[in-house]
């Protein structure tokens, strides 16, 4: 009886969660699909390409987006003091968490051409990859402030309990990417044909567009009048300390889990470009199945917080697990689906019969570990 209570999810608490949860999921696709869509128009040129611009994203990712750990530092605070009924202190560290985000941000983008010359010779054996693969980080690493103040922005208004606003940020970011994508990758509307250099172009410039709507947003007179936002420079340094302490160790599990990815990727790499290729292809699809989790994990720290906040230790608590089972039954499913439909997956991004029996094993049997793997994300 106790087993099957721990498994039986509470309404009330279920909806609240979802309620706070699918914004947040949808609104990270604006991050994954970025990666996905790349993948995908990417596979249509070529076994190179696709190999280049995935262990090149994974080399990204393990240097900007273990900074952009940040945001969970500034989501924790933001949703402790608003629980207090603390706004201005919300907008205090709205502004700490930007000037974080342009100070660690800053030194990859004056220093891009250099850090991405000497990140490629590491990414294969194969010249072709490595020589795409310098582009594409060069005109990623150019967008790194963009990345970091996005996710800064995320942090404040889903410590708000106000997902919504990621959302609308991934509906604009995923529209101009995939437009952008189509138009750069492959020379259409006049535009010159610039392969892999297109499609990171258009990831950066999708990302600044995301992060100029949370702007615009922030400084709307009800977000003003609320939070003063941008109106305590003086005050900005008195939550570097909190926001460290908290953001430090994300940043490092990041760090880790990605450099791992990254190690992984260059030993494939020595393996042969198909097998880079399908690496590649399974690892976006692992990015796009853990966002319901990433959303629920969100969503829990979001109440979490503010329950903290309100004094509300047990509700804090019972929100917390109630994430954790739907996460389980959700990745589930997702499993379900590796397992029955490899191929299909797979056939989405590339129709290389090659790649495709490559990764049909390994996929399979990712979706076994699917159940773990959306726990393991709530948790953290």
């Amino acid at each position: 009886m106790r087993f099957t209570q721990m498994l039986r999810l509470d309404p009330a608490y279920t909806r609240t969660v979802v309620r706070l949860a699918y914004p947040v999921s949808l609104g990270m696709l604006s991050i994954t699909l970025l990666g996905v869509v790349d993948t995908a128009m990417l596979g249509r040129l070529g076994p190179a390409p696709l190999a280049a611009a995935g262990i090149s994203a994974v080399a990204y990712f393990t240097l900007i987006f273990s900074l952009a750990g940040i945001g969970i530092g500034v989501q924790t605070l933001t949703a402790r003091r608003f629980g207090e009924g603390n706004h201005p202190a919300c907008g205090e560290i709205l502004t700490s968490g930007i000037v974080l985000a342009l100070f660690l941000s800053l030194p990859f983008v004056v220093a891009a051409p250099w850090i991405a010359g000497g990140i490629a010779p590491l990414l294969s054996r194969d010249p072709e990859v490595d020589a795409l693969g310098r582009i594409y980080l060069n005109y990623r690493f150019l967008g790194a402030t963009f990345l970091l103040l996005n996710m800064v922005y995320r942090g404040f208004f889903n410590g708000l309990g106000d997902t919504k606003k990621q959302l609308h940020s991934a509906i604009i970011v995923t529209g101009v990417n995939v437009i952008l994508d189509y138009l750069l990758i492959f020379g259409h509307g006049g535009f010159p044909r610039l392969g892999i250099a297109g499609a990171a172009i258009a990831s950066t410039a999708a990302t600044g567009v995301g992060t100029a709507y949370f702007l615009v947003v922030s400084l709307t007179p009800n977000q003003r009048a609320r939070f003063l936002p941008y109106r305590r420079l003086s005050r900005a340094a008195v939550w570097f300390g909190p926001i460290l302490r908290i953001s430090v160790p994300v940043m490092a599990q990041r760090f880790v889990s990605n450099g791992s990815f990254f190690a992984f990727f260059s030993i494939v790499a020595r393996i042969g470009t198909p097998e880079l290729a399908a690496s590649n292809v399974i690892r976006s699809v692992l990015g796009l199945s853990s966002m319901p989790a990433t959303g629920l994990g969100t969503a829990a720290a979001a109440m979490v917080g503010q329950n903290l906040g309100a004094d509300r230790p047990q509700a804090a608590e019972r929100s917390a697990w109630e994430a954790v089972r739907l996460a389980s039954y959700l990745m589930a499913g997702i499993g379900l689906l590796f397992i029955a439909f490899p191929r299909w997956i797979f056939a989405i991004y590339t129709n290389d019969p090659a790649v495709i029996a490559l990764g049909r094993l390994p996929l399979i049997m990712l979706g076994a570990t699917q159940i773990l793997d959306g726990m393991g994300i709530v948790l953290s």
